[in-house]
């Protein structure tokens, strides 16, 4: 007998693998499809599945050979005017290639996503292409092993299952980071929402955190989380980096669009100098950041193009035009310095 956490994380390929027949002879069990199947590999399917206490997934029953031209596209924060940009890149290529999206927005949760892969297969989309939460799942291995044409956008997963699209995170920002320190800025701090599993954020910290050890700057204490949505916390916490090192030239390093739109709200509304006061740069430039005073310093990804590479590299993987080994593609963003971070 299986173990009991054997038993509860069963899935379709251990299922074949005790029942010594292949994923596809399982995944046509559970769908009924029975024509070439002996009794005997019927029975010892049945079998297998009662020992393990197997529930089939959706996954496994999506399975199928007839072709839809439909893409299923799962975005993690659809609000957001970067994921916008991506998904009017993602667009243009179906149109070309004659496939259609359905899009499903999980507001960075976990069980929304994996809901909302099984809604998709349900929908019989023929391949995925994903904005990750970044939570471990299960769901991704067995993705993987039913062979679903899956590709990401942004953001990494714990196993690189999957060709990924992302942003020069890490260079660009220890770039952007490395100009404040040479123009005087000793005290740097990196603002963001819960890092949680969200790769984009962890590397884009970790990024900050060495430019500033290897200058011999405080890097313990450079993370300023906050809650966009609680103005009276943050304007708290700038008050009190203030009062604390008020004697230095301090930035703040917004780790999106959004939050650096919110800091720059909390900034104006207490009166902050920019940047005789406090610097300010972060990520994404959607056309206002040369507008605002004295200008502001951003790092510009490359969200509509991001969504063309991702696109065309799940229609190739579909098509069988692109096979072997997953991949990580990063499309360089670029550093716009202005007057933010004089």
């Amino acid at each position: 007998m299986e173990t009991e956490e054997t038993s509860k994380h069963a899935t379709i390929s251990i299922v074949a693998k005790k029942a010594g027949v292949s994923t596809t002879t399982i995944s046509r069990y559970l769908n009924e499809k029975y024509e070439y199947m002996s009794l005997k590999t019927r029975r010892r399917i049945e079998a297998v599945i009662d020992e393990l206490n197997y529930r089939p997934s959706n996954i496994a029953r999506g399975l199928k050979s007839k072709k839809t031209n439909q893409i299923g596209v799962i975005v993690a924060d659809i609000e957001n005017p970067f994921s916008s940009m991506m998904m009017k890149g993602v667009n243009d290529v179906c149109n070309r290639r004659n496939y259609h999206m359905l899009i499903l927005n999980t507001d960075n949760s976990q069980k929304s996503e994996e809901e909302g892969v099984l809604s998709l297969i349900d929908h019989n989309v023929d391949a995925l292409l994903i904005n990750p939460t970044g939570y471990s799942s299960s769901i991704y291995a067995e993705l993987k092993n039913n062979d679903l044409p899956v590709v990401l956008i942004d953001r990494q997963i714990e196993h690189p299952f999957f060709d990924l699209v992302t942003s020069n995170n890490y260079d660009v920002t220890y770039q952007a980071t490395a100009y404040l320190i040479k123009n005087n800025y000793s005290r740097i701090y990196f603002v963001t929402e819960n890092i949680d599993s969200i790769s984009t954020r962890s590397i884009r910290k970790k990024a900050v955190e060495d430019a500033l050890r290897e200058k011999g700057l405080d890097h313990d204490q450079c993370l300023m989380t906050i809650d966009k949505n609680n103005t009276l916390d943050i304007k708290e916490k700038l008050m009190k980096i203030k009062r604390l090192h008020g004697n230095e030239k301090i930035a703040l390093f917004a780790v999106n669009g959004q939050i650096l739109l919110v800091v720059l709200q909390m900034l104006h509304e207490l009166r902050l100098s920019i940047p005789s006061e406090i610097g300010i740069y972060g990520y994404d430039d959607w056309g206002w950041g040369e507008l605002i005073s004295p200008g502001i310093t951003v790092i510009q990804q490359d969200p509509y193009g991001m969504g063309i590479k991702a696109a065309e590299l799940l229609i190739d993987r579909l098509e069988g035009k692109r096979k072997g080994k997953s991949e990580v593609f990063e499309l360089p963003a670029n550093l716009i310095i202005r007057g933010s971070t004089d």
